[in-house]
C-alpha cells in the first residue's frame, strides 16, 4: 500500500514531464517548420536583388500601357516599386519575391505609399506562379530564368497580354519593341493570339 502513492505520484511526474516535453517539442516543430520554409525559400532565391532605377520602372509601365483594369505581376519584385508604380497608375499589382527581408520591406513601402488597397506582395518562388490573372507582367531577372519562364508566360497568359523585361530578352522570342532608358534596355513582347 506504501507504494502504490508513491507510484501514483512518479506516474503524475512521467505524465507531466511527457506533456511538458510534448509541448515544447510542439512549439520547437513550429519553429524548426518556420526555419525549414525559410530555408526552402532561400534555397530556391534563383536572382540577386538589384533594383531597378525609378526611370527605368516608369518607362517599363509606360512601354506596358499599364492603366486602370490592368492586373500586374512582378516577378522579383525586391522592394516593391514597381508595383508600386503600378498601382499609382490605377492597376491591381501583386508583386512575387522569395527574399523574406525584400517581402517584409515591400510590403512596408506600400503601406508607405499608400496602395495596400490595389498592391499586394507574396512570398513566392516565381517558377510556381499562376500567371493566368495577370494582364501585365514585369521582370527584371536573369536570361536563364527568363527562358524558364517563357513556356509559362505563352501558355498560361491570354492573348493580348504585355510581358516587360529590364535587360535581358527571351532568346528566340524576339521583342515587339525595345527601348533604352540611360542605356538600359527594356524589352517588350505581347502575348500572341493562341494557334501563332
Amino acid at each position: 500500500m506504501r507504494n502504490t502513492p508513491r507510484f501514483s505520484l512518479f506516474a503524475w511526474l512521467a505524465v507531466f514531464a511527457l506533456a511538458g516535453f510534448a509541448s515544447f517539442q510542439s512549439g520547437n516543430l513550429s519553429a524548426l517548420t518556420s526555419v525549414a520554409q525559410a530555408q526552402d525559400f532561400d534555397s530556391k532565391k534563383i536572382v540577386p536583388f538589384v533594383p531597378t532605377p525609378q526611370e527605368v520602372v516608369d518607362k517599363m509601365i509606360e512601354l506596358a500601357g499599364v492603366k486602370k483594369g490592368d492586373t500586374v505581376y512582378d516577378l522579383g519584385s525586391g522592394d516593391g516599386r514597381i508595383v508600386i508604380t503600378a498601382a499609382k497608375k490605377g492597376a491591381k499589382a501583386v508583386g512575387f519575391e522569395i527574399d523574406g527581408d525584400l517581402v517584409k520591406e515591400s510590403r512596408e513601402n506600400v503601406r508607405k505609399a499608400g496602395v495596400q488597397n490595389s498592391a499586394e506582395i507574396r512570398q513566392q518562388d516565381i517558377l510556381t506562379v499562376d500567371l493566368s490573372a495577370a494582364s501585365v507582367v514585369t521582370m527584371y531577372l536573369l536570361p536563364d530564368v527568363n527562358l524558364k519562364l517563357k513556356p509559362n508566360l505563352l501558355s498560361q497568359l491570354k492573348p493580348g497580354s504585355r510581358v516587360v523585361s529590364h535587360s535581358f530578352d527571351m532568346g528566340d522570342w524576339k521583342p515587339d519593341k525595345t527601348e533604352r532608358v540611360d542605356g538600359r534596355a527594356i524589352h517588350l513582347w505581347t502575348i500572341p493570339a493562341k494557334g501563332r
